[in-house]
């Protein structure tokens, strides 16, 4: 089944040890991009969690926020960086001594600068933690993917209407052509006779010509492969996970015949309904972008 390329998805899973929240939030990208954000006492279990999201998403830009509120750690151990609160107090007397400002260095004065007190995360190795970790993980690309299958299927409304259209427009671009390739032919045999103007004319030459020229404004197979380009559109729509790709290329070979069918054909009404085809096209491409 299709998806669209943009959700969010969200778990939460408790244990006696601690809390793991996962967020995901996806938008349209090329390619899959996976902007993860762990604490650094999971840090050990990133390559695990890209790997599990390459196996549920193909394509999609990321954001992959993990919260671990870990009971044992009251965990840390609050330290001081013993370097930069002697660095910083240096900088406040020079600062004091320059600006001429009285009055004693403080406390306080010491407690702006946060980058002093250090908080110690011990990297977690725990296995339940990675099972549990990874099961959250899991739950929330589920619920990204259930959130990403269910605006596929309103794009693939407005996308069934557009080829419906296109099958429409191609069917009467179909029958006028008929017409218009037989008013074409007899066009040009009159316009032959009168350039020979009563001289002699050799029939065959003159037909087998002309089957040359009326091949050449038949836009019988264009049309005829606009309509097997539709059906195939509709089963990789219905059928296959990942279709942008796909889908994007098969846009491309309608768009190609469409131009062909412009090219060919000097029918007014003919020429309008390949613009009108082509804006649907254009259309159609432009949702095919939001699908993974």
């Amino acid at each position: 089944m299709a998806r669209s390329m943009t959700g969010y998805g969200k778990a939460e899973v408790k244990t006696e040890y601690g809390e793991i929240n996962t967020e995901i939030r996806s938008l349209n990208n090329r390619y899959l991009d996976i902007g993860l954000k762990l604490p650094k006492s999971l840090s050990n279990y990133e390559l695990a969690v890209k790997e599990l999201i390459k196996k549920k998403i193909m394509r999609g830009k990321l954001t992959v926020t993990i919260n671990f509120k870990d009971k044992s750690l009251t965990a840390g151990e609050v330290n001081l960086n013993s370097e930069l609160i002697e660095f910083y107090h240096n900088l406040l007397k020079q600062l004091k001594e320059k600006t001429r400002v009285g009055g004693e260095i403080t406390i306080d004065h010491l407690l702006q600068f946060k980058e002093l007190f250090e908080l110690s995360e011990e990297e977690s190795e725990d296995r339940q933690v990675e099972e549990v970790l990874l099961k959250c993980v899991d739950e929330a690309l589920d619920r990204l993917n259930a959130m990403r299958e269910k605006e596929a299927v309103n794009i693939s409304k407005d996308i069934n209407k557009r080829l419906k259209m296109i099958s429409s427009f191609t069917a009467k671009i179909r029958k006028l052509g008929k017409k218009t390739a037989r008013a074409e032919l007899q066009k040009m045999k009159e316009r032959i006779r009168e350039l020979v103007n009563g001289n002699e004319l050799d029939e065959n030459r003159l037909e087998q010509e002309l089957a040359l020229i009326a091949d050449r404004v038949d836009i019988t197979e264009e049309s005829t492969r606009i309509a097997s380009h539709v059906n195939l559109f509709q089963d990789v729509l219905n059928n296959r996970p990942e279709v942008g790709k796909k889908l994007t290329f098969i846009l491309q070979e309608m768009h190609r015949e469409a131009n062909t069918i412009g090219s060919k054909t000097s029918d007014v009404e003919i020429s309008h309904l390949v613009i009108s085809m082509k804006e649907e096209i254009e259309k159609l491409r432009e949702q095919v972008q939001n699908l993974e």
